[in-house]
């Protein structure tokens, strides 16, 4: 838009200081011309082209002098493309006939240097405009780094937290184990004592009744001591222990939530221990391929490996009917199959099994 406003006003000063003997069709035609000639510089916006283009209209106009009236036009295209120091030169040509036409050849030699000089001037304009879209597309670029930057670390944060609540729950129920644990499995031996050595049949109840006391404590207390560490087992570290052990190729994929339930937790990892046994034991395969997903209503859970042996018995081994029950008794699904490889694909609803 610029640059069809300074072309615009170009044609318009032009006019104004015309003086010229052609009529004014003839005029009116070279008008249109030099239009044409700027419109496929435009288009083009190639440097070989525009030189030939204005070269040929300057040449017509050493024989018409009236016709360059519209040379400034076709200066403003060439000015890209060289140096200002040479295309200010350009208008010089006003100067040939100049003892028939002076005041037209020196209005046009100024007229000639204004166009060249405007041309420049938008040069800069356009060039500041990319620096300063180049600017911004920076900062944008550096913002959503920064954003992403800032979404990692927050999650390395998140990661730090869930790591030292564990720690924290493993530490509590080793001290639980250490102090109240051994302190109800010595009242116990005390109380079977004093029971073994009593002698007084009125007060065996008391000890019988002190006995189941201490007993159901205990009991409730491993239970405790199990929750705890069945809560502090960290998913992905544990599959990744197994893996790096295994002695196979692994592709491993984790995409799920820290809030899996327990039994949920020791499912997958038992499944894996007996997957990579049987994998062992009974294929050629080199890699496995582990997927844990969490869907808004399930748990998905594969084991795959790239054996090339497709077995002939699957689903009656020990280790295999143990996995079937185990995930029978969480509501899960259960598919094992030979699909260029043994896949052993688990999926387990979330609603039976949130935890309290």
């Amino acid at each position: 838009m610029l640059k069809l406003a300074i072309k615009t006003l170009i044609v318009l000063l032009a006019s104004i200081g015309t003086q010229t003997q052609l009529t004014n069709t003839l005029i009116f035609i070279f008008l249109l011309l030099a239009i044409t000639i700027t419109g496929i510089n435009q288009y083009y916006h190639t440097k070989k082209l525009t030189l030939v283009l204005t070269a040929l209209y300057t040449f017509i106009s050493l024989f018409l002098p009236s016709t360059r009236l519209f040379l400034p036009i076709l200066f403003f295209d060439l000015a890209p493309y060289y140096p200002k120091k040479y295309t200010l030169l350009l208008p010089l040509v006003f100067l040939i006939g100049v003892f028939d036409q002076l005041q037209n050849s020196l209005f046009l030699l100024l007229l000639g240097w204004v166009v060249l000089i405007l041309a420049h001037l938008t040069i800069d304009v356009a060039n500041l405009g990319m620096i300063n879209k180049e600017i911004y597309d920076t900062n944008a670029s550096q913002k959503k780094i920064l954003t992403l930057k800032n979404q990692m670390l927050l999650e390395s944060q998140g990661d730090v937290l869930h790591m030292a609540k564990l720690q924290e729950r493993n530490r509590i129920a080793r001290d639980i184990h250490d102090t109240i644990g051994h302190a109800l499995s010595r009242a116990l031996l005390q109380t079977g004592a004093l029971s073994a050595i009593n002698q007084n049949d009125a007060i065996q109840p008391a000890i019988d009744d002190l006995k189941a006391t201490l007993t159901n404590s205990m009991n409730a207390i491993r239970n405790s001591i199990h929750d705890l560490k069945d809560d502090s087992i960290d998913l992905k570290p544990a599959i990744s222990d197994i893996l790096d052990q295994s002695g196979f190729k692994i592709s491993f994929t984790y995409d799920i939530s820290d809030e899996v339930p327990n039994e949920i937790k020791n499912c997958f990892l038992i499944v894996l221990k007996e997957s990579i046994t049987n994998t062992s034991k009974h294929s050629d395969a080199t890699k496995i391929t582990v997927t844990v997903i969490e869907h808004p209503a399930i748990y998905q859970f594969l084991v795959a490996d790239n054996g090339t042996k497709e077995p002939t018995q699957t689903g009656h081994g020990i280790g295999l009917q143990n996995i079937a029950e185990r995930i029978n008794e969480l509501g899960g699904y259960l598919r094992m199959n030979y699909d260029g490889g043994f896949r052993t694909f688990i999926t387990i609803p979330k609603k039976e099994h949130n935890k309290s």
